[in-house]
């Protein structure tokens, strides 16, 4: 773990590259891949602590989505009839309850949510992982990560999409499959 993190830029990316310290021990997030800028931690963080706290509240999955410290879309497991599955351009896909509150959570304003930081309260699964795929997002942060969704996401690496965002994991709660990403 490290006690420091470069990033790619302060709050813009026009201005210069931004560091992040903590003093007497490790930062508690591990960058798995990616260079988050300044203004990604804070939405990583801002978006971890909303969707952490709507999982204990509520004890359903949740997920959120941050751009510029606020949110465009926060949402919890709740199932979604074929009319919103049409309306999130998700008909047919195998969903989990993960899965469904992201949709939710990125459906509430699409538009905004473009380039956003994306918060899931769980361990990333493949079915949110297939949706995340198809979308551009500056990164991602949740307790852990699949096996199985890390490498649907490096066999994507270099195209489109949230195949090249950042992935975070906060420290604590230690669920994340090792991978090369």
């Amino acid at each position: 773990m490290s006690d420091h993190l470069n990033m790619r830029y302060g709050c813009n990316p026009h201005q210069a590259p931004a560091r992040c310290f903590r003093l007497g021990g490790p930062l508690p997030l591990q960058i798995l891949n990616g260079s988050p800028s300044y203004i990604n931690l804070l939405d990583a963080l801002n978006s971890w602590q909303l969707v952490r706290e709507l999982r204990q509240a509520l004890e359903l999955p949740a997920a959120a989505s941050f751009k510029h410290v606020s949110p465009a879309g926060a949402a919890v497991a709740v199932p979604l009839d074929e009319r919103l599955r049409a309306a999130y351009f998700a008909e047919g896909e195998d969903l989990s309850p993960l899965a469904t509150a992201h949709l939710r959570a990125r459906g509430a304003d699409p538009l905004a949510s473009f380039g956003d930081w994306v918060a899931l309260s769980d361990p990333a699964d493949v079915p949110t992982a297939r949706l995340l795929q198809r979308e551009t997002s500056d990164g991602v942060i949740a307790p852990g990560y699949e096996a199985e969704a890390l490498e649907s996401r490096e066999k994507r690496a270099g195209t489109t999409g949230s195949a090249r965002s950042s992935l975070v994991m906060p420290l604590g709660r230690r669920n994340c499959a090792r991978s090369s990403v």
